[in-house]
Order: structure tokens, then C-alpha cells, then sequence
């Protein structure tokens, strides 16, 4: 089964351009009004053309590793924020 997206992306710079004219490729995930994580297109040169993803911590939520990654495609970042928030979320709630 193919992954979908279960959250809302946006742009994170809007629609600032970097210095070859291009939008940044850089995102925010939301549930709802919370913000959930980060990923962009990394183009430092260790990591270039490598997707990183970040995640924010539920209210309540504890440390969890890993929060953060590099991947190949922007729909593998995503998906790795939505799926560490989704856990992350259900352990603050279960305590």
C-alpha cells in the first residue's frame, strides 16, 4: 500500500525564493493548528539532494529517538514525521 499524507504541508518560507531564484524546498507539517515537524531539501554538500525531516514534540511528550533523519524523497521525510508525531502523540496520551 502506497503512503498517503495524513496531515496538512505548507511552505515554510511562503513564496521567498533563495538565490537561484527557485522556492525554497522546505516544509511545515500541521495537525490541525499544531505544528508538527519540519522537512526540507538539504543542499549542504555532505547531505546534498537528501531529504531532512524533523519532528515537534506533543505537549506532554518526552524525548523519542530518532526525532530527526535524512531520506531520499520529500514524501519519505513526511511520512517519517507523520508516523514519529502519530506514536509520540498516542504515548503523551497514554502516558
Amino acid at each position: 500500500m502506497t503512503w498517503q499524507k495524513k496531515f496538512r504541508w505548507v511552505r515554510t518560507w511562503g513564496d521567498e525564493t533563495g538565490i537561484d531564484g527557485k522556492p525554497h524546498e522546505d516544509y511545515q507539517g500541521f495537525d490541525g493548528e499544531v505544528s508538527i515537524g519540519r522537512i526540507y531539501l538539504d543542499q549542504q554538500p555532505l547531505k546534498a539532494g537528501k531529504w531532512f525531516w524533523a519532528i515537534q514534540y506533543p505537549k506532554g511528550a518526552k524525548p523519542w529517538l530518532p526525532n530527526s533523519g535524512w531520506v531520499p524523497t520529500a514524501a519519505d521525510a513526511a511520512r517519517m514525521v507523520e508516523e514519529t508525531w502519530d506514536r509520540q502523540k498516542e504515548r503523551a496520551e497514554n502516558g
